[in-house]
């Protein structure tokens, strides 16, 4: 067991700079977002927040609660039903809720994107732009394309959309998970980048056709199972540091 207040101290620590991190990330709480009990023995972590994961979090006897998508601010300050009725669930069941979004995107060691390169068999090399929401990442000598693309269906388990438009061995790749499929404006980057591989979360309708134009490799396997690879290996650590019980709620999402 340890106190809530010790356990920011160390997520403070480990995660980043929070407040340079709201300057970036200005929707989502890099941080502690709603203070709970002060003592806490159980960690339940997760993808989304909502209030079937805040419910099935109870069962599993949760003082708090770590996420990569926390609660969705209302857009004015009248608060919503859906909003209304996970703060009172939250304030009923004194359960601390603490996010992480930009942070565990970013993280350079267990962050989304650092974690989906590695897991490729690769090294960063340098944040992706803008704002160093993903990661580039080297493969040294190279990876047989058809392979790299087995191993993210088996990563993410499944498929998803796929694109072989680039070439066929692959040495630089780019990972921004979730929704980090790149816009028209920023496809010139990557060509003078020579990235081989793009991987994200959801893919949008004009990327077919730009990744084929560009000659470079694309996968885009599901934003919840993108953004799980994170949020996962935080729980390692906290289970590994502290002297607390971790326990992570699956709650599978193909999109």
């Amino acid at each position: 067991m340890i106190l809530l207040n010790d356990l920011m101290a160390f997520l403070n620590q480990y995660m980043g700079d929070a407040e340079a991190a709201a300057g970036i990330d200005q929707h989502m709480a890099n941080g502690l977002q709603v203070r709970g009990r002060d003592k806490v023995q159980t960690i339940v972590t997760g993808v989304s927040a909502s209030l079937r994961f805040f419910k099935e979090a109870v069962a599993l006897d949760a003082d708090a609660l770590i996420v990569h998508h926390s609660l969705n601010m209302p857009a004015s300050i009248h608060f919503d039903t859906i909003f209304s009725h996970r703060l009172r669930y939250l304030w009923d069941h004194d359960l601390s809720l603490i996010g992480y979004h930009y942070l565990l995107d970013s993280h350079p060691e267990i962050g989304n994107n650092a974690q989906i390169i590695k897991a490729l068999g690769g090294h960063l090399a340098q944040p992706y732009p803008p704002d160093g929401w993903g990661w580039v990442g080297e493969i040294e000598g190279g990876a047989d394309r058809d392979a790299l693309l087995a191993r993210c269906t088996d990563l993410f388990s499944q498929q998803g959309v796929q694109y072989p438009f680039g070439p066929e061995r692959v040495r630089r790749v780019v990972a921004v998970s979730g929704a980090g499929a790149p816009g028209p404006s920023q496809m010139e980057w990557l060509i003078q980048h020579q990235i081989d591989l793009f991987i994200t979360g959801e893919p949008r309708e004009w990327n077919r056709e730009l990744f084929r134009e560009a000659g470079i490799n694309f996968v885009a396997a599901g934003h919840y199972h993108t953004e799980r690879i994170g949020i996962q290996a935080l729980s390692d650590v906290l289970q590994r540091r502290l002297d607390v019980t971790v326990k992570f709620l699956d709650l599978p999402n193909s999109v």
